[in-house]
């Protein structure tokens, strides 16, 4: 399999860090399928395509890496990883244990200014997803778990949880969610952030944790249905 990194554009304004702009741009690209599953990503041609040096392009696919969004492929290469149902579990697994506490730290030590901020996210999840207005969604539910995390006030905890959630997504098919699906995720979340006002610790990571566990249900439920493709 050729490598396969015609999806990224040249960076042309290079501020510091490269090898963060270069993560980022390649982890966004393996969440959008832009670079498919089982694709391979070298660094030479990943730096080339991207006009960096090798040294910035190697520190993102080691980072990359240790999230699990890539793997080595035996070959002193890189390929994105395949998903599969263990995959998605173990996944799921981890954010549940690392969402989960984030939700009971910010139930005990957020401020109040993050009450207001989480409940607005709540909100409009809400109203995105009433309106059927999936790509709103799904931003909003990114913000608003970002925020969770965020408001635990455990910025290694941020970062992990962060992590985690990118990793789901990338493991996810191109499966679509009904509004109905959508509206339930976004009550969901209302229900989180109430028992984080609330300050009901058990309750917040209670809520959090179904919350996570009947997104692995339905995106396990999708993935044994449709067929795995590969570029």
């Amino acid at each position: 399999m050729a490598d396969t990194v015609h999806a990224l554009e040249p960076i042309d304004v290079k501020p510091e860090p490269l090898a963060e702009i270069v993560f980022g741009i390649v982890r966004d690209a393996i969440v959008r399928k832009d670079l498919p599953p089982g694709s391979r990503i070298s660094e030479a041609r990943l730096a080339a395509q991207l006009n960096v040096s090798k040294t910035p392009a190697r520190e993102a696919l080691l980072r990359l890496e240790g999230i699990g969004l890539v793997v080595a492929d035996g070959n002193r290469g890189t390929r994105v990883v395949m998903p599969s149902a263990e995959n998605i579990q173990h996944a799921f697994e981890v954010r549940g244990v690392l969402e989960g506490f984030a939700a009971r730290r910010a139930a005990t030590d957020a401020e109040p200014a993050a009450h207001s901020v989480l409940r607005r996210l709540a909100d409009e999840s809400l109203q995105r997803a009433e309106a059927g207005d999936g790509d709103g969604f799904r931003k909003l539910d990114a913000e608003l778990h970002a925020a969770i995390a965020e408001a635990s006030g455990n910025e290694l905890l941020q970062r992990l949880a962060g992590n985690a959630y990118t990793l789901v997504w990338a493991l996810r098919r191109r499966d679509t969610p009904s509004i109905g699906y959508q509206v339930g995720c976004a009550q969901e979340h209302l229900r989180i952030v109430e028992a984080i006002a609330d300050h009901d610790a058990s309750r917040a990571e209670a809520e959090m944790t179904s919350h996570i566990d009947k997104s692995r249900r339905f995106v396990l439920q999708f993935f044994q249905k449709e067929p795995v493709t590969t570029n």
